[in-house]
This record gives C-alpha cells, sequence and structure tokens, in this order.
C-alpha cells in the first residue's frame, strides 16, 4: 500500500518552494537593474567629464596653436617651504584617467605613466572623443582635428562604492526576503487552517456514511466554494436520510403486502390439511386468487426496478390515443355492477403519438379504475383528451371525495397510504407509482390536484413533436 501525504504537507512543501523561488528572483531582479543604474550612472559620468575635458583643450589649442604648456590645464603646481627648505609639486585639477594625443595619434600626457610615448591604437581611437578647432581660411570657416581625448574613467571610484551597494541591497534583501517569508508562513498557516477545517469535517462526516451511520448536518462557516460543498454535502444527506427512510418504509410495506395473502394461502392449507375445509371448487379458488394477487404484486415491483432504472423496454408504434382511451373506459364500466356515468370528450387535432399502447393501456386502466373505484354509482367521470402545443393532454376527472391536500406531493410514491376515503381497495398499492414510471418513461409527466367543485383529477402528458414530423402532421 503506498504511503498516504497529508495535504497540508504537499501544501507546505508547495508554498514554501514558491516563496523561495519568489525571493531569489526577486534578489536577482534586484541585483541586475541595480547594477545597470550604476552602469548608466557611470557611462553617463563618463561622457559628462569628457564633454568638459573636450570643452578646456579645443579652447586651449584654439588660442595657443599648440599643446605646448597643456599640462597646466590638469596640473597645479604647488611650492611648500619649510624652514629653508622648498618642496615643489602638482596636483591633478581633474578626478579622472586619461590620455591626450596628438593629430599623429602620439600621446604626449597621461595620468598612466606608460602610455605617454606610444600611439594610439585603432580600439583607443574609435573610443576616444576627437579634439576638433576652428580656423578661418579664405572667409571660409573649417574644423581640424588637433588630437584625441581618451578617457579611461572619470568622476569618483563607483566600482567600490558599486559593491558596497549592492552588498548591502542584498542584505537588504535578504532580511526582507526573511521578513516577508515569515508572514507569508503565518498566513499559510492560518489559510491551510481554513482549508483544512472543512475538509476534516467533511472527511469524519464521509468515514460516518461509509460506516453506515447518518451524521447530522455538517455546520461549514464560509461563503465561498467550501459553503456551497457543505450545502451540497447537507443536502445529500437530507437525500440519504430520505432514501433510507423510504427503503425501510418500502421493505415494511412489501413484507405487509406479501404477509396477507401468503397467511390467507397458509391458512387455508392448514385447514384442508386438518379437516376443517373440504379441499372443493370455493376452497381452491380462493388460493388461486390470492395467488394472483401475489404474482401481480411481483410484477408490478418488477416492472416498478426496471423503470426506475432505466431498463424498461418499450414497444412504441403509432397510437390512436382517442380510441384506446374509449376502449380502456368501456372495459372499466363493463366490470363494475354499479358503474358512474362516464364520459369521453376529443379535442380537435389529436395526432397519432408514439408510444407503447400496452403500457399507455395500463397507465389509463389505473387511472380511470381509480375514478371509478372512488366515485359513487351517481357521479360522473370526464376523460379530456386534446392536444396542448407539442403534447397530448389526457384529462381524468371524476366526482368522488377528492384528495386531501397533504396527501398529492406523495399520491405517486409506493405503498403511500394517505386519506382513507381514497385508501387503496385491493391492488397492490404500487399503481400511481408505477404509471408516474411509465409515463416518465415515455418522456411524458402526470400530476395530481383537486377539482374546483368535488372530486380529485389526474392529468397526463405525452410527447407528440417527433411523431410530428416524422409522419408530416401540421
Amino acid at each position: 500500500m503506498r504511503r498516504q501525504i497529508p495535504l497540508a504537507l504537499k501544501l507546505g512543501l508547495a508554498f514554501t518552494a514558491a516563496t523561495l523561488i519568489t525571493v531569489v528572483v526577486v534578489y536577482f531582479i534586484m541585483a541586475m537593474s541595480i547594477t545597470r543604474q550604476f552602469d548608466a550612472y557611470s557611462e553617463a559620468n563618463k561622457e559628462h567629464y569628457a564633454q568638459q575635458m573636450v570643452n578646456v583643450l579645443t579652447s586651449y589649442y584654439s588660442q595657443a596653436q599648440t599643446w605646448v604648456g597643456v599640462d597646466r590645464l590638469f596640473y597645479l603646481k604647488t611650492t611648500l617651504r619649510i624652514g629653508s627648505q622648498i618642496i615643489e609639486g602638482q596636483a591633478m585639477l581633474w578626478d579622472a584617467q586619461f590620455a591626450v594625443a596628438n593629430e599623429e595619434d602620439y600621446v604626449f600626457i597621461s595620468t598612466d605613466d606608460e602610455m605617454v610615448g606610444l600611439t594610439l591604437t585603432a580600439e583607443q581611437q574609435e573610443a576616444g572623443y576627437p579634439i576638433y578647432f576652428e580656423q578661418v581660411r579664405m572667409n571660409v570657416v573649417e574644423q581640424f582635428r588637433a588630437g584625441t581625448l581618451v578617457l579611461i574613467s572619470a568622476g569618483p571610484d563607483l566600482e567600490a562604492r558599486e559593491a558596497d551597494f549592492l552588498a548591502s541591497a542584498r542584505r537588504s534583501a535578504l532580511l526582507g526576503g526573511g521578513i516577508a517569508s515569515s508572514a507569508a508562513v503565518f498566513l499559510f498557516l492560518v489559510m491551510i487552517s481554513q482549508v483544512l477545517s472543512p475538509l476534516h469535517k467533511l472527511t469524519r462526516a464521509t468515514e460516518r456514511i461509509a460506516a453506515g451511520d447518518l451524521p447530522e448536518r455538517v455546520s461549514l462557516r464560509a461563503h465561498d466554494e467550501f459553503g456551497q460543498l457543505g450545502s451540497s454535502f447537507n443536502q445529500m444527506l437530507e437525500n440519504l436520510r430520505r432514501s433510507e427512510t423510504v427503503r425501510k418504509t418500502m421493505t415494511a410495506d412489501i413484507a405487509h403486502e406479501l404477509r396477507t395473502p401468503v397467511t390467507i394461502i397458509q391458512g387455508t392449507l392448514e385447514a384442508v390439511l386438518d379437516g376443517i375445509y373440504e379441499a372443493s371448487d370455493e376452497t381452491i379458488g380462493t388460493i388461486y386468487e390470492e395467488t394472483l394477487l401475489l404474482s401481480r404484486l411481483i410484477d408490478d415491483l418488477r416492472d416498478l426496478a426496471l423503470a426506475e432504472a432505466g431498463e424498461l423496454t418499450l414497444k412504441k408504434e403509432s397510437t390512436d390515443i382517442v380510441e384506446l382511451v374509449r376502449q380502456v373506459g368501456e372495459s372499466a364500466l363493463v366490470s363494475t355492477d354499479e358503474a358512474p356515468d362516464l364520459q369521453v370528450r376529443e379535442g380537435a387535432g389529436i395526432p397519432p403519438i408514439d408510444v407503447d399502447p400496452k403500457r399507455i393501456r395500463q397507465v389509463m386502466a389505473n387511472l380511470i379504475g381509480n375514478a371509478v373505484r372512488y366515485t359513487p354509482a351517481d357521479g360522473e367521470i370526464f376523460i379530456n383528451v386534446r392536444r396542448v402545443g407539442d403534447e397530448v393532454e389526457v384529462c381524468v376527472s371524476d366526482t368522488g371525495p377528492g384528495i386531501l391536500e397533504e396527501d398529492i406531493p406523495h399520491l405517486f410514491e409506493r405503498f403511500y397510504r394517505g386519506d382513507p376515503a381514497r385508501n387503496r381497495v385491493g391492488g397492490t398499492g404500487l399503481g400511481l407509482a408505477i404509471v408516474k414510471q411509465w409515463v416518465e418513461a415515455h418522456g411524458g409527466r402526470i400530476w395530481a390536484e383537486n377539482r374546483t367543485t368535488v372530486g380529485a383529477r389526474f392529468t397526463l402528458r405525452l410527447p407528440i413533436e417527433r411523431l410530428i414530423r416524422d409522419v408530416g402532421i401540421r
């Protein structure tokens, strides 16, 4: 089994790596930026010094027409008398390292003694600053190159200062990075607690569910994705709790429904075996009726399971829904001794629809049978068939006792026992649940409501749009 790595450790390592990378990148970017700025400043300072020196040299040569004595522009002679001793010296007036060559590129003065007397190389000439002077000849101003200035360095020594400043900047960057990292670690700990706390709650709740225990609602005080996850999780708990309740109730109801016919069959057979009853046609007929009830219950449960699993097989064909309703209505009246009056009303423009006629016949038989069962003999049943947009609507209304409002949302639940006035008489208790599944398997819908006057109304709608396109009905 592979060792699991905690999520907190993963997030911690990722956050630490991201922080270190950020500090290193910022450090190098800052160092590069400062270095470039120092280089730019040094170059600008050098250009400034060169321009000043070129101006001074040009002015001197224009007046003297020679380089003799030019050293006075760069050195200041000093005389120091100590008693009878006289000390002479000179001081550099320009804070720069340079060399000056004449028009033949011969270096005649330089702060570097080794350069004096040498000829400028091509690279030095290209990097140097030419010194021009102007003369008027025959009323024409002409420029002549009197020499070249090679500026080695200018201004104060910036390299040492740059190194000191960069070292200071590095220390500041490292200190700032350390402070930022510490603050980031603190914020990370706060954030990770906010992230892991709801996850731990959800993990404990899911572990309880896996162990077969449904916990109470999980309280997540968050208004983000975790809050949404908590709401969805609580909704899932409610659905699981409701499903568990339905499962237990359904199991009890199935056991109850099976117990009654089995008890009758068992009791009757025991009475026959004990000689209390004779094995007559009447006795066997009672047992046979109970076996039929058991068979219907088993078939209903099987069909309901198939429909809920989406595996119900439908054999669709073009069907005249109005004629089907009439046939089912007539059959329901024939099988009832004292039947109420039944009227089928047909709207205009009702096309054949593509359905499984056997399933829809059973749907209508259930709805009409319920209406006949709960409507008094002097009452009425109305079946209205009409087209509503791209659907065919079949509405079964009666003048019976109606339905309690609190029972309407549960009418299509299996084995639901509601108002005793409309409670089932015989049957398996699965009729309306199967009706709903079969209607929805056809892409339709069904609902129940009370009429405004008296009685109940069941309405179902089946789609006809695809069939209209297929057969060309408009």
